[in-house]
């Protein structure tokens, strides 16, 4: 098993900068991302379903945070390949891959520019990245380049904030009932925070719609655009979280 690191050292000092907040940020929310994210198993299914072939196929996870889609992938004989900006992240990743015996490759590198080589891969999936990325576009543009022809991307995303006057309020009772219940240490702060400075930054800080993510895998030239989200019998995220989500697969 493998864990290395690859940032691109073309991207200049404001990228960095923006980089090492996220990174710094997710490297804190490691410790408690898995009692805090969204039924694993039903994730790693959903994407199983998605993918949608008996053979072993050569998988890319952009964003692949404690790792659990690439642990369910791996354990259903795909061989996969994980990243993310976060060292912490794939810390905990390796540690679960290592007792549950599978073999994955872990990499500190940035999702825009993964650094593959062409048709390296069969399959790209991402759940919950591309509201993360300064450019997304380019991002998906970088991955067509890994797939294989005919090669599968498979990316999840949904609408997090809503910016409304109204919500606005809602969020800031949020925040303090947090504080008095956990500390000035609680997560939704502490994201807060981070982005602060960076989410100008980021076009999708609000998140994507399906119509969105659409149009930016025709715009990079994938085809046969399929939904997936109806495999879930319920919406997987909590109440407080967003109930516009998708899962998306298009074929190069």
């Amino acid at each position: 098993m493998n864990t290395s690191i690859h940032y691109d050292t073309t991207a200049g000092a404001d990228r960095a900068c923006i980089r090492e907040s996220i990174a710094n940020y997710w490297n804190w929310r490691s410790s408690s991302f898995d009692k805090t994210s969204a039924q694993q198993q039903v994730w790693w299914e959903a994407y199983l379903a998605a993918i949608g072939e008996n053979k072993q196929n050569k998988v890319l996870d952009i964003g692949t945070g404690t790792g659990f889609i690439a642990l369910g992938l791996a354990e259903h004989g795909h061989q996969v390949t994980g990243i993310d900006i976060a060292p912490e992240m794939l810390a905990h990743a390796k540690n679960k891959a290592t007792l549950r015996g599978v073999e994955i490759d872990f990499l500190v590198a940035d999702a825009e520019k993964p650094p593959f080589s062409p048709k390296s891969f069969d399959v790209i999936v991402c759940r919950n990245l591309l509201w993360t990325l300064c450019n997304p576009e380019q991002a998906i543009k970088n991955w067509y380049q890994l797939l294989q022809p005919g090669g599968r991307i498979i990316v999840s995303d949904g609408i997090w904030q809503h910016s409304t006057r109204k919500t606005l309020l809602q969020k800031i009772k949020e925040y303090t009932r947090t504080i008095l219940r956990n500390g000035v240490h609680s997560y939704s702060l502490r994201f807060e925070l981070a982005y602060r400075s960076v989410k100008k930054t980021l076009p999708h800080f609000n998140g994507l719609t399906a119509k969105d993510v659409e149009s930016i895998l025709y715009i990079c030239g994938f085809s046969n655009l399929s939904r997936h989200d109806h495999i879930f019998a319920n919406n997987p995220y909590p109440k407080d979280h967003s109930s516009d989500f998708f899962i998306m697969a298009g074929i190069k």
